[in-house]
């Protein structure tokens, strides 16, 4: 019994010999071409050695064979054939290797980011705030605060963006000068129940892989800090009325390089963290937050003969043709039965409110990309609607001035920028976090 199977085997290693020898002849004596055929060679021979057997043996004969062919037997074309395959196969593992490499630097970034952020949640103590429900009004009227583009970790400074400044310290101003107009507005229309709307780009991710490596932590704290102050926001609005949170991701926010609008690529970003972790902060608060798994586009029922659609906006090429755009989307609703009454967006850093759609502008206003590449005049501004019926109204509330606001509270433990003054000639300061 012992003696058929060394027959077999020896039977069996003679084949092989021969496959590898022939295919090594066809290829030019290309090394590299036969160990890809590896799988075909086990199928053909029937042979179980694995893959450093397999090539151990090719190059065995490789060199049995190499100094029997007269280089004379082949013509230049063969030779060139042969080289530029071996070349491409060369470039080929290159890539793969690079590729493979960034996608591992990719995932320990976002690992690291996810890392620091939950070390900055224990160092700060966001439980101090306590939320009540309110009775219902008689009124039919339902208010909407649209919050876009906040992009809190920018800094903007005066000299390259028509005098106009920001930074976390600024944007805390705004948003309570927006908030107070809000409330304002509420009241004077005696309403109790609000949306929050968080149309994105709340936080400016970095775009080199080697900025998010070595930004980890100051963009887990900057994140936080942005939650920080949307809590503030809610606490404040929650004296007031009661309150229903839905959010979509941006454009600005991701985490990773590459963009779609798969619930995975769009969960990858801060714009979701910050939602998830208001969701958590008021997770024993009368605070309704929107289950849509949608980051995309979410419809949102403000009432029986209303439906809102909200989305940031980075999906419509340019504002001029928002409309016609928009259009398409919701041919898509229509066809499964769901009518939508308003669209409200942002993106764009323009305002422009519509009988149909509407669009935020941004917290952050005119910056240098805008002010000087594309010679765009924007003002920081945000907007409130008031629904009743199938129609709303709306309002864009102005916010580049702040002179004598008095904003939200900053974690100075978490903050990273600052501006000395609010004069136009103000000069930014970086703190560094011990």
């Amino acid at each position: 019994m012992q003696k058929n199977k060394v027959s077999i085997r020896q039977a069996e290693s003679m084949t092989g010999k021969n496959w590898i020898i022939e295919n090594l002849r066809k290829n030019n004596l290309d090394k590299q071409s036969i160990y890809v055929l590896y799988d075909q060679y086990k199928e053909d021979v029937g042979s179980d050695c694995d893959l450093d057997t397999f090539k151990r043996h090719v190059r065995k004969y490789y060199e049995l064979i190499a100094d029997d062919i007269d280089i004379q037997d082949y013509d230049d074309e063969s030779v060139l054939r042969a080289e530029a395959g071996r070349q491409k196969q060369s470039d080929l593992n290159a890539q793969l290797r690079k590729t493979s490499r960034e996608q591992y630097r990719l995932y320990n970034s976002a690992e690291e980011i996810y890392t620091e952020y939950i070390d900055a949640l224990k160092k700060v103590d966001l439980s101090k705030f306590k939320i009540k429900a309110h009775t219902p009004s008689q009124s039919k009227k339902v208010m909407i605060v649209q919050l876009s583009d906040l992009h809190m970790n920018e800094i903007i400074q005066s000299e390259e963006a028509g005098g106009n400044c920001y930074d976390f310290d600024i944007a805390s101003k705004r948003l309570k000068k927006f908030i107070a107009k809000a409330i304002q507005v509420g009241k004077f229309e005696k309403i109790t129940e609000m949306h929050l709307f968080m149309s994105a780009d709340f936080i400016n991710s970095s775009r080199r892989l080697g900025e998010r490596m070595s930004m980890a932590t100051s963009l887990a704290n900057a994140t936080l800090l942005a939650a920080f102050l949307l809590q503030q926001v809610i606490v404040d609005l929650s004296k007031h009325f009661n309150i229903t949170v839905s959010a979509v991701s941006g454009n600005e926010s991701r985490i990773n390089e590459f963009f779609d609008s798969g619930t995975n690529q769009l969960s990858e970003n801060f714009d979701h963290i910050i939602f998830e972790s208001l969701r958590f902060f008021f997770s024993k608060e009368p605070i309704k937050f929107n289950d849509d798994k949608n980051l995309s586009q979410q419809v949102i029922k403000i009432s029986d003969e209303f439906n809102a659609l909200l989305l940031h906006g980075n999906n419509i090429k340019s504002p001029t043709n928002a409309n016609s755009s928009i259009a398409k989307m919701l041919q898509n609703y229509a066809y499964r039965g769901i009518r939508i009454n308003g669209v409200f967006y942002g993106h764009f850093h323009e305002s422009a409110i519509g009988d149909f759609v509407s669009r935020s502008s941004s917290l952050c206003g005119s910056n240098a990309y805008s002010n000087q590449d594309l010679g765009f005049v924007s003002r920081a501004s945000q907007n409130i609607y008031i629904v009743e019926g199938d129609g709303y109204s709306a309002m864009k509330v102005d916010l580049q001035n702040v002179d004598g606001v008095e904003g939200y509270d900053i974690i100075e433990l978490l903050e990273r920028y600052t501006v000395r003054s609010s004069n136009y000639n103000s000069t930014v300061t970086i703190k560094n976090l011990v």
